[in-house]
Parts: structure tokens; C-alpha cells; sequence
């Protein structure tokens, strides 16, 4: 769809569930998750930006891949694959060969812009979940944050400066998602202190999108009602505009380059 919500095209059709959608630095073509059984398994899959050309890359039946990212250059993409009870990061070219995995225990891998580093989600160690880097064949893993509550899904700002990411506010165990209260914060590429950007009743969450210029966040927000809707917030004025109206979830906003 347009950035005001208008013009909405279907892509993808089926019974299959898809998901996670990442644009190509090109523009032409969509990675993402694709699952019959959206609790077990997915395979990431390309599509050209007019729907067609689809492809599985992973076609794997055993395992569930998703989370797909686009390398700066678009000759790689990092995902993440659930095995034997422990998620791992991998990375293969973007025609699907020569897959190998950069880490394991880890989550929401996002490339840099300038394709020199990995920022990704990992509860290893003692630190409780937080935010690491790593450089794209999986060395130099350095812890980014230390902080109360569990920071996930991050994404990398196009100038990259800065990471946007999503924090717990409220009570995660509880059984109601809205008291969960997710929120985006963003904070320097290098750590240090994070800018709180939302604080709405419910939760603002999944990968924070950042347009290319980086003044907005396009995410998805679920309100009070817990059904998620897809808005946009000026970074500087913190201003939230609601820019898809349908009638079930809309989610995993893509913005595209």
C-alpha cells in the first residue's frame, strides 16, 4: 500500500500463512515467511513486487525459517531457523545457496546499512535478553544493551546512527496482551541511553520500519482492542497517524527503500 494507506494490493494468495515481509535494497522483490502451520514451520520465499515469481529459497520440512533481512548489496540474507529447541541465525545468498549459520541463540537479525554489522536478539549468558551485534560471518559478538525488561525486534536507522527496538512496559507475564504494553524506543547505534518514542495502551511492536529518510516509524499498534493496526510516528514530533483500517490484524510493516 501507499504510506497513506491507499491503494492496497494482495501479493500473495493461498492457504498458506504469509508473514515477515522484507523488501530488496532494489525495491523489486519481497523475502518472506511462509507457513502452513504458523505454530511449527515456515520457509523463506521471494516474490517480485507485482506478485509474481514466487519462490521458496529454504523448502526445508523439518524446520521453520523466518525473519528474513536483505544484505545492503542484495546478494545475502540473514534469517533465523528454530531447530532443536534453540533459535539460530543464518545467512544464505539471496538465490538460496550456500546457507550456513553465523550464531546460535539468537533472534530478529537485522542488517547495518552500510553491511558491516548484524544487530540481533540473544538471552545467552547472564544477561537476561538484550541486544548484540556481530559482524556478518558471525564474529566479533558484543553485547549492545543492559537494561530492565527483554529489548527485541531492532532495527538498524538507513544512516546508521540508530536502532529502533521494542521494550516490555508493563506486566509480560500477563495473560492479557494489552498489559503486556509493548513500546518502540530508539536509542544510538553504539548504546547509551534510549528515547522512549511510544507510550499508547497496548502494544506497539513487531520491527519498527524506518522510512528512508529516518524521521518515521512505521510499526504496528494494537491498541486497546488488541487488534494491530499500521501507523507511522514523526520522530520529532512523536505525532502517530493510523494508515490501515482493515477489519482483522495488520502487521509486520515493510517500508520499502
Amino acid at each position: 500500500m501507499a504510506i497513506d494507506g491507499s491503494d492496497p494490493v494482495q501479493l500473495t494468495t493461498g492457504d498458506n500463512t504469509g508473514f515477515m515481509p522484507a523488501w530488496s535494497p532494489d525495491g523489486t522483490r519481497l523475502a518472506f515467511a511462509s507457513a502452513v502451520d504458523q505454530e511449527h514451520y515456515g520457509d523463506i520465499c521471494v516474490i517480485n513486487a507485482d506478485g509474481t515469481g514466487l519462490r521458496n529459497l529454504t523448502n526445508s520440512a523439518d524446520t521453520a525459517e523466518y525473519v528474513p533481512t536483505w544484505s545492503p548489496d542484495g546478494t545475502q540474507i540473514v534469517y533465523v531457523r528454530w531447530g532443536e529447541s534453540v533459535s539460530e541465525i543464518h545467512v544464505m545468498n539471496s538465490d538460496g545457496g550456500k546457507s550456513r549459520m553465523l550464531t546460535s541463540n539468537g533472534e530478529w537479525p537485522k542488517w547495518s546499512a552500510d553491511g558491516e554489522q548484524i544487530v540481533f536478539v540473544s538471552d545467552r549468558g547472564s544477561t537476561g535478553t538484550e541486544l548484540w551485534t556481530m559482524a556478518p560471518d558471525g564474529s566479533d559478538q558484543t553485547v549492545l544493551t543492559d537494561m530492565d525488561g527483554a529489548p527485541t525486534e531492532p532495527s538498524w536507522s538507513p544512516d546508521g546512527e540508530a536502532i529502533a527496538f521494542v521494550l516490555g512496559t508493563g506486566n509480560i507475564e500477563d495473560s492479557d496482551p494489552v498489559k503486556w504494553n509493548e513500546d518502540i524506543f530508539v536509542m544510538p547505534a553504539n548504546g547509551g541511553p534510549a528515547r522512549q518514542i511510544t507510550s499508547s495502551q497496548g502494544n506497539d511492536h513487531w520491527p519498527p520500519a524506518w522510512s528512508p529518510d529516518g524521521t518515521q516509524l512505521a510499526f504496528t499498534a494494537d491498541g486497546k482492542a488488541n487488534v494491530g493496526k499500521i501507523v507511522i510516528v514523526d520522530l520529532d514530533s512523536l505525532d502517530i497517524e493510523t494508515v490501515s483500517n482493515g477489519d482483522g490484524h495488520d502487521m509486520f510493516p515493510a517500508w520499502r527503500h
